[in-house]
């Protein structure tokens, strides 16, 4: 159960955040769902550059209807903030999003795009 595991993974001492496609209301449904957090913004609120921008980054608990370089903007912040930063996806939008991140999860049925660019593939 995501619920259930992000729990677990914040135990642990890792910030869980998502960064997601999906429409607004509907990132924000789900973050509600699994206990992620109401702090959910649009991909505009990532425009432009500034420390304000960066900021929101950081105390963000996800991002809505964003780009391919909307998520590796996200975790080019993240890291310059001296986060290690670790990425799920499957999709192709996602592989520059998981080649940057330290540690690049894709599952198995990802596609090759998401794999190649995978660190670990589930």
């Amino acid at each position: 159960d995501t619920k259930e595991t992000i729990a677990r993974i914040r135990q642990a001492g890792i910030e869980v955040k998502m960064i997601t496609g999906d429409h607004l209301n509907i990132a924000k449904e789900t973050a509600r769902l699994i206990d992620l957090g109401t702090n959910i913004h649009p991909n505009t609120a990532l425009r432009p550059a500034s420390a304000v921008r960066d900021r929101l980054i950081m105390e963000a608990n996800g991002f809505a209807q964003v780009m391919p370089e909307d998520k590796q903007e996200v975790i080019l912040v993240e890291q310059n903030f001296g986060l290690v930063v670790g990425m799920t996806g499957d999709g192709v939008n996602d592989a520059a999003a998981l080649n940057q991140a330290q540690v690049g999860i894709a599952v198995a049925n990802s596609t090759d795009a998401a794999k190649n660019a995978a660190d670990i593939i589930l």
